[in-house]
């Protein structure tokens, strides 16, 4: 009863972010999304526990008669200048990316600063520097679209996305022990401007990041892997999660 009053209380403030034709379409899905994105997305009044799986198809799907190039490769650090700069200033700029997209520009504006908050706490845990936990992500965004159609066939919020080509990144992410279990979210520390406290409840229960201890001589640490995947307690490889 409890989770069937947030879900309503989420889809009004969708029918007012994004209007109550996307907000249909992403109140009724009950698919799990994939990238950084999670967090974003929930940021935008979006129930159920990453980007546009949650909203249907995270393709570049026949309703928008333009798709951009795959972006660069988002990541937390490392020798790439670009991976030290925010999550939003790592999408590229212009009819080529998708940083003035107005999906983007719409959650920029009203939960960056919690988004922000997010992304900095989750590269300050984060020890490794190359790509790993299968968390790093490309997106593409649509132009010229419409939302006519099943949401089985149309990318409803025109954005796409795809785990990093090219890179393996299947190593579980070597992050800092905060907690004895590893399990860095929810952390209270972390502000959520703008967030409700119906969001807040859904996001603290968020399973975005998995992860398990690892002895070291050097000092234990945690390795993660991001939704969908969780790692090998003994190999430290990320495999796709088993439910049931």
């Amino acid at each position: 009863m409890k989770h069937m009053q947030q879900l309503q209380n989420l889809h009004v403030e969708v029918d007012e972010i994004l209007g109550p034709d996307v907000s249909d379409r992403i109140t009724t899905m009950g698919v799990l999304p994939r990238s950084a994105l999670l967090l974003l997305l929930l940021l935008a009044a979006v129930c159920d526990a990453q980007i546009s799986a949650m909203f249907g198809n995270p393709v570049q799907a026949d309703n928008c008669r333009e798709w951009s190039p795959w972006g660069p490769c988002i990541w937390l650090r490392g020798k790439n200048p670009r991976w030290s700069r925010s999550y939003f200033d790592q999408l590229l700029p212009g009819r080529t990316g998708c940083r003035q997209h107005v999906f983007f520009k719409l959650l920029k504006d009203r939960w960056g600063v919690a988004f922000n908050n997010f992304y900095n706490y989750i590269r300050d845990v984060t020890v490794s520097e190359e790509q790993c936990g299968e968390c790093s992500y490309q997106q593409s965004c649509g132009r010229k679209c419409h939302r006519r159609g099943s949401v089985d066939f149309i990318n409803p919020l025109f954005v796409a996305e795809r785990r990093c080509e090219g890179v393996s990144q299947n190593n579980a992410c070597v992050s800092k022990m905060i907690s004895p279990d590893c399990k860095l979210w929810p952390n209270p520390s972390v502000q959520l401007p703008n967030v409700t406290s119906s969001m807040h409840e859904i996001i603290n229960a968020l399973d975005y990041l998995s992860c398990v201890p690892e002895k070291r001589a050097s000092g234990d640490v945690c390795r993660c892997c991001c939704h969908p995947f969780a790692p090998n307690p003994v190999t430290f490889k990320c495999e796709p999660k088993t439910y049931g």
